[in-house]
């Protein structure tokens, strides 16, 4: 049982001691807030949407008269105006495609921050290393002019130049030991299932496969994620201009159909009963007041002697729902009429609209492709000037050149130390030039889309295709 536990503690701790590599600096981005947040965003708006065929559906009610007899009850649909249907289409379109494009820079912005740290943490690790032998050099030189201290040819202002270089040495690498750690500490606030960096530097391309992958400049098109941007901007605002004409062809206000409900137990009118009414059985009840106030003649105890059959009684009597079913249903239509609307200026308003989002999308490309084209101009320059360096820096470190030199140096130890001191300052500036050509090269990737790519695991190396 207790082998068992200190296995399961060496599986543990040696999962807990996994390096993080570039594999898993690239997968972090997935877990970002900001990546989770995009992804939803366009997850959403690719899905099916149903478009309706109406802007609204009302239920409409009305009550006639306090007595609650009638009741108008009314189910109206607002139309959609003409062409507002395939605008609200293309509308639905092109916040999809601008939320695609969205997505796509994000995931580009956070690669690009990685990456980016990454590169830096490699080569920071090499000009350290550079540093370290440069130091060792500095320091040798310093042992010799010690040792030479008593002799004709000591020269004290070589040994304090010595001193001052080696000084700031010592100083670039504690910038170099707290670079480091601090691009360690990013990366893993990223990944925080690793507690230590290995990044290998064979993951980066070579200076002569930038170049080759540049060397016919950099095209810029709609798959740019900045450039898809702007299109997607343009497209959603144009939709939305469109949208707005074309609600102003709403020429069909209304369309309702509706019942009309009287209840004849409360329904009740005023009504002149003369005689004929009274005579009948459905008012009968008013016939002795009828009867009185018709009688002309005088009475003979309790008898009228005799009557104007002309006479009317007004009372509050009893109606009845004499309508057929099919007259209880009532339709109810209204129309604009445009030639007396006082809107004339929809049309000119949506060209203008479509105008100012096409100068805009316009701005953005020739912005995209300045920008590509100084960065492209930009690397391929610095990668011209890295090779003078590698190739002084080779010419040095050669054996055949470094015999010859010693040759003619005779035995003077510190010019060789100088001629190595030479060609590591050149390997020094060279790697420098490496990060200003990655940082730039890391921005043409951003710009092309390369780093919104998810079906690549090493976007340095594909480039920009």
């Amino acid at each position: 049982m207790k082998s068992v536990s200190l296995i399961s503690l060496a599986l543990s701790v040696a999962a807990v001691a996994t390096p993080l590599t570039w594999d898993g600096l690239i997968e972090s981005a997935k877990a970002d807030p900001r990546y989770e947040a995009a992804a939803k965003r366009a997850e959403a708006t690719a899905k099916e949407r149903n478009l309706k065929l109406w802007d609204k559906v009302e239920l409409r009610y009305q009550l006639d008269g306090f007595s609650f007899a009638k009741h108008d009850f009314e189910l109206r649909v607002t139309p959609q105006a003409f062409g507002e249907r395939a605008a609200d289409k293309a509308h639905y379109e092109a916040v999809k495609n601008y939320q695609q494009a969205t997505f796509a820079v994000e995931r580009s912005i956070l690669l690009y921050d990685r990456y980016e740290r990454g590169v830096r943490y490699v080569l920071r690790q090499k000009i350290n290393e550079i540093n370290k032998q440069l130091l060792q050099v500095v320091q040798d030189r310093i042992e010799v002019l010690h040792l030479k201290s008593g002799s004709a040819s000591f020269n004290a202002e070589d040994l304090m130049t010595s001193l001052e270089k080696s000084a700031s040495l010592k100083a670039n690498l504690l910038s170099d030991s707290t670079a480091l750690r601090d691009a360690e500490l990013k990366m893993l606030s990223w990944a925080p299932d690793y507690d230590n960096v290995h990044l290998d530097s064979s993951f980066l391309p070579t200076m002569e496969e930038l170049a080759e992958f540049l060397k016919n400049g950099v095209t810029v098109d709609e798959n740019f994620p900045l450039v898809a941007l702007a299109k997607g901007k343009r497209d959603s605002d144009i939709s939305k201009a469109q949208q707005d004409a074309s609600k102003d062809r709403n020429y069909i206000s209304h369309v309702g159909i509706g019942y009309s409900l009287q209840v004849e137990s409360l329904m009740e009118k005023y009504k002149d009963l003369g005689y004929s009414d009274v005579s009948k059985a459905k008012y009968s009840k008013y016939a002795d007041e009828w009867k009185r106030a018709s009688c002309t003649g005088g009475y003979i105890g309790e008898d009228c002697i005799s009557y104007d059959n002309t006479a009317t009684i007004r009372k509050l009597v009893a109606e009845t729902d004499d309508r057929k079913t099919a007259d209880k249903f009532f339709v109810n239509l209204a129309f604009r009429l445009p030639f007396f609307d006082s809107n004339k200026d929809a049309s000119l308003r949506e060209q203008v609209e479509k105008l100012d989002a096409e100068s805009k999308y316009l701005d953005e490309v020739r912005e995209v492709n300045q920008k590509v084209a100084r960065l492209t101009e930009e690397v391929l320059t610095l990668i011209d000037q890295w090779k003078v360096l590698k190739d002084y820096a080779e010419q040095v470190n050669a054996s055949g050149f470094m015999e010859q030199f010693a040759h003619k140096a005779g035995s003077d130890p510190l010019l060789l130390l100088r001629a190595r001191e030479s060609a590591l300052e050149s390997d020094l500036k060279a790697a420098k030039l490496e990060y200003d050509i990655f940082a730039r090269y890391l921005s043409l990737l951003d710009y092309s889309g390369a780093l919104a790519r998810q079906d690549v695991t090493n976007h340095l190396r594909e480039g920009i295709r």
